[in-house]
């Protein structure tokens, strides 16, 4: 007994290939691998469910602009004419979608080709056979070392192509089953390439002798380069049996059946690969050989990341995908259509890690899994959100410092008494930290807007920014204007649809000296109105904060089918018809801004956008709003401060600033309320007073006789008044005794008529003589007639005085 020890591997394709898009967007059509002759015109398709910016195609993972694709919006035609080998290789079509990108399968294009035959394989024992009939007899002359596409196997007898109703089996095999007589002759076989229209032949040549025999023979094979085929003859002819892959002897059945040197598998699948055992036996002997059976897959993903993988910028994330297929696929990861070269990004087979997560890394991400049989991916949708930066306070400066500093770090210091602290901050001080890589968005077949920002750091001051852009391969192109140094954002106009382009942000700061920030990803710019599937905030109001900061409200409905990055906030004077000026919001949920830099005492347009990375929505509706005006000068200016927690202050200080508005309206309210007061008090004061001046017009004892003036005395407001003085409208009269009541009214304060007293020239006796005059009109709330009418009272004298009388008839003086 004889026993063949050859493991023959048959491989058997199931077709299981999917891809699978969690994100519903999917290649209806992919490009098909092809095989071309030299000089020859190939064509490749790439067709999507929904219509793109773009399509791009890549050829051995790089871009491919020559010749120019034929695309509409969902669909491109690449026609590429193969004049060398290196026109050979695998071809992808990229589609593009705003700033992100999906990559579909590769096909390979490969360049016809047919070699000679192996003639290893052919392991003959003799080229003459003398087989009795009955039996079956399978042939097989092997392969060509190499035929692009396989070679089309053709068997001779005597110089004859064999009737094609002879089977030829999928490892090329040929069975000559019950052989007879007829089939006595000379055997050979030949390869084909259709594409080429190339023939080689196979060295192979036997030769069958198909007659009667009474001599014993053994069961035996042709050559050992048998295949599922198990076709041995002998004398007497042989019987045959199978075993299975758990080593049962297999019948027909449903799923298996067995012929003539033949064994045929229904219903193929993994589970039926393995080693299956061919036994044939007569009564002079025993052979067996071993078939390794391997039933090929395709590869397929089966389970990837979520629809939407949303990562906050500067964390980590693990991204998982599970593929089958035999052999084991390999994964490959894409990321917005290429393969992943990033050093934040790690890649461990199926698993994906990213580590301090930018923004630029937002889009859609792919795993691959292949195989010799092809590929197929899974693809999902990253989302970064921004990171929200506001400026730290130099005591949080501090306190961060001093927090993380560690201690030997502060024993060091101590040593070196500062000096090392001082040298570090001067360097620090002096290092131009710069713009961060931009992100873009599509605005306009003509136009996009750059948006960037600037790391907290202690360096120089940015005195304004410069954006520059330019065409892949092109020259750089500046920016006209100068950016001020708060704004993060810059629309870029009049650029070329189909085309791609990138940009960079250039920071000039206080030494006159500038850096530009990493340049960024290549953006294609699609031709084509812009795709307005995103909802525009609602601008709900507008509220000055102070003479230079307008505060906006909004409100937005979140959508988890498409979570904008942020909103783009719009203002200008609405005097003027310029260009508007812009201010990025990052993060989906924020619901209010400040708008800064303004001018004192000026009306403003506002409005808003919505953007993604993808595309900007519609506009809001605008609204209009003035700054306060100047404030005035103060040495006292009042100051406030808002307890409100760390953990609350955020989207710029703006609640803290809508916190000290409300401050300042408070104690505007309380001063108001003061001056409101003292003004009722005076009010009050002036009618209870007009009261009593009213009621002493009128009193009778106007009328009464006027008392001598016996006596002055100082008033420190307004001179001097009388001792017995009353006020009739401003006017000073005396006032007498009222004996009656025992009392007299108090003097009012108010100034009586110029009294002089001087020597009267004319006394016969100068020096007892004096002079007491008064004007009567020097008051002038009251007349002459007034005073003159009132009775007087002389005013005692010495006894030893002499007593003269001047003129009556003078008129403005009484001499006594």
């Amino acid at each position: 007994m004889i026993y063949w020890g050859v493991l023959i591997p048959i491989l058997i394709i199931l077709e299981f290939s999917r891809n699978t898009s969690a994100i519903g967007i999917y290649f209806i059509r992919s490009p098909e691998s092809l095989v071309a002759p030299l000089h020859d015109e190939v064509v490749f398709d790439c067709t999507l469910n929904i219509n793109v910016d773009n399509i791009k195609w890549l050829h051995n993972s790089k871009d491919f602009l020559h010749p120019a694709p034929i695309h509409t919006n969902s669909n491109s035609r690449l026609v590429v004419k193969v004049e060398s080998i290196a026109e050979t290789g695998d071809y992808q079509c990229v589609a593009t979608i705003g700033a992100s990108s999906l990559a579909s399968t590769a096909a390979t294009l490969s360049l016809a080709m047919l070699k000679e035959f192996d003639n290893r394989s052919l392991l003959l024992s003799d080229d003459k056979f003398k087989i009795t009939p009955g039996n079956t007899v399978a042939l097989n002359c092997g392969k060509p070392i190499q035929s692009d596409p396989p070679a089309l196997i053709q068997y001779y007898k005597n110089g004859q192509p064999l009737l094609r109703t002879t089977p030829v089996t999928s490892a090329g095999s040929v069975l000559l089953k019950n052989i007879q007589s007829e089939h006595t002759g000379h055997y050979t076989c030949s390869a084909t390439n259709n594409i080429l229209s190339q023939v080689v032949n196979s060295s192979m040549s036997l030769y069958f002798d198909v007659r009667s025999s009474h001599a014993a023979l053994s069961p035996r094979f042709i050559n050992s380069n048998v295949s599922i085929e198990c076709a041995p003859y002998g004398e007497p002819v042989p019987t045959v049996k199978w075993l299975g892959v758990h080593k049962n002897i297999l019948i027909n059945d449903n799923k298996t059946i067995i012929e003539s040197g033949l064994l045929t598998i229904r219903n193929l699948s993994i589970e039926d690969s393995g080693v299956y055992d061919c036994i044939a036996e007569n009564s002079y002997g025993k052979i067996s050989h071993s078939i390794t059976l391997q039933v090929q897959e395709l590869p397929y993903v089966k389970n990837g990341p979520s629809e939407t993988v949303v990562i906050d910028e500067g964390s980590s994330e693990t991204l998982k995908c599970e593929a089958m297929g035999t052999p084991m696929p390999k994964i490959i990861w894409y990321l917005n259509g290429k393969p992943v070269n990033d050093t934040n990004i790690l890649v461990k087979g199926s698993v994906l890690t990213l580590n301090n997560t930018k923004k630029y890394q937002a889009g859609f991400i792919q795993c691959f899994a292949c195989n010799i049989l092809g590929c197929s991916y899974w693809a999902a949708m990253i989302q970064v959100n921004p990171k929200q930066i506001t400026q730290l306070t130099s005591q949080q400066h501090y306190y961060e410092d001093s927090t993380t500093r560690s201690p030997q770090r502060d024993r060091k210091d101590r040593n070196h008494k500062g000096k090392g602290r001082k040298k570090d901050k001067k360097k620090k001080g002096n290092e131009m930290v710069p713009p961060s890589q931009p992100n873009v968005t599509r605005l306009t077949e003509n136009s996009v807007m750059v948006r960037w920002f600037v790391p907290p750091n202690d360096g120089l001051q940015i005195q304004f920014f410069k954006l520059q852009y330019k065409q892949v391969g092109g020259s750089w192109n500046t920016s006209s204007d100068d950016i001020q140094m708060h704004i993060r954002c810059y629309q870029v106009d009049k650029l070329l649809p189909d085309h791609y382009y990138i940009f960079r942000v250039a920071a000039v700061y206080s030494n006159a000296d500038n850096k530009s920030g990493p340049t960024s990803k290549h953006f294609f710019l699609s031709r084509g109105p812009p795709n307005r599937s995103l909802i525009p905030p609602t601008l709900v109001s507008a509220r000055a904060v102070d003479s230079t900061s307008i505060l906006l409200e909004w409100e937005y409905l979140n959508s988890v089918l498409a979570p904008v990055q942020g909103f783009y906030v719009y203002y200008r004077a609405t005097s003027t018809a310029g260009d508007y000026t812009k201010a990025i919001v990052d993060g989906q949920d924020t619901r209010v801004f400040v708008v800064t830099h303004l001018t004192p005492d000026t009306s403003y347009d506002l409005k808003l956008q919505s953007f993604t990375v993808h595309e900007a929505s519609n506009f809001s509706t605008i609204l209009t709003h003035k700054t306060f005006g100047e404030p005035k000068t103060s040495t006292d200016t009042p100051k406030w401060t808002d307890n409100i927690p760390d953990n609350v202050a955020n989207n710029n200080n703006v609640y803290s600033t809508i916190s000290g508005v409300k401050s300042l309206y408070v104690l505007l309210g309380a001063v108001a309320a003061v001056i409101g007061a003292i003004v009722l008090l005076i009010f009050f004061t002036v009618c209870i007073y007009s009261k009593r001046m009213s009621s002493h017009s009128n009193s009778p004892e106007l009328n009464k006789s006027s008392e001598a003036v016996s006596g002055l005395e100082p008033l420190s407001m307004n001179g001097f008044a009388l001792k017995n003085g009353k006020m009739v409208n401003g006017c000073t009269l005396p006032m007498s005794s009222d004996n009656t009541h025992g009392h007299t009214h108090p003097p009012n304060g108010y100034v009586i008529h110029p009294i002089n007293i001087t020597s009267n020239p004319l006394a016969p006796d100068a020096k007892n003589a004096i002079e007491i005059s008064y004007l009567a009109n020097h008051n002038n709330n009251c007349s002459e007639n007034e005073i003159n009418s009132l009775p007087r009272q002389a005013m005692p004298l010495p006894t030893d005085t002499q007593r003269t009388w001047h003129s009556k008839d003078a008129k403005d003086e009484n001499y006594v």
